[in-house]
């Protein structure tokens, strides 16, 4: 005759109350919220001084006497991109050919074309920002549309020096 097989219940694991999973869930979340955070935080750039190239560039580069003001920039967090007093054309791609063509530095590139914000809007309601450690509020423009006009963030450097 054969053996008749008995089996055994299955066990389970102990079972953890709805409250325990909820703590579970709670502490997984924050922790991988928190994670997050740390990641987007560390890997941003500041706002004010970050590098930005205008989308329009004179023909002959830019005047050394003169700033330039992209108020409708997407490179920059702030929307504004401000060419500071640069002698030339900032582009990579720049290539002197004319006498009339001159291409700017790098160096002269990335201390004087880059995000920046208004300090002071001259009293025309528009939004002010306060300028970061190592910038200096300084008026850009003191002529044009109002949207525009009034005093920007400028790295101290060059503020000076103009």
């Amino acid at each position: 005759m054969g053996r008749i097989r008995v089996n055994q219940p299955a066990t389970r694991a102990p079972s953890r109350g709805f409250s325990a999973l909820r703590i579970e869930f709670a502490w997984r979340l924050s922790a991988g919220l928190g994670a997050a955070l740390v990641l987007i935080a560390g890997c941003s750039t500041p706002p004010v001084g970050a590098p930005c190239l205008p989308e329009q560039i004179p023909e002959s580069g830019f005047s050394a006497k003169e700033a330039y003001i992209e108020s409708s920039s997407v490179q920059c967090e702030t929307r504004v991109c401000l060419v500071y007093q640069l002698a030339g054309d900032p582009r990579e791609t720049c290539k002197s050919t004319d006498p009339d063509h001159i291409c700017a530095a790098k160096s002269e590139v990335a201390e004087r074309v880059y995000c920046t914000c208004r300090c002071d809007s001259q009293g025309s309601g528009f939004g002010e920002c306060e300028c970061p450690s190592g910038f200096s509020c300084v008026e850009v423009l003191s002529q044009g549309d109002r949207g525009v006009r009034g005093s920007y963030c400028v790295k101290n450097e060059t503020a000076t020096s103009g």
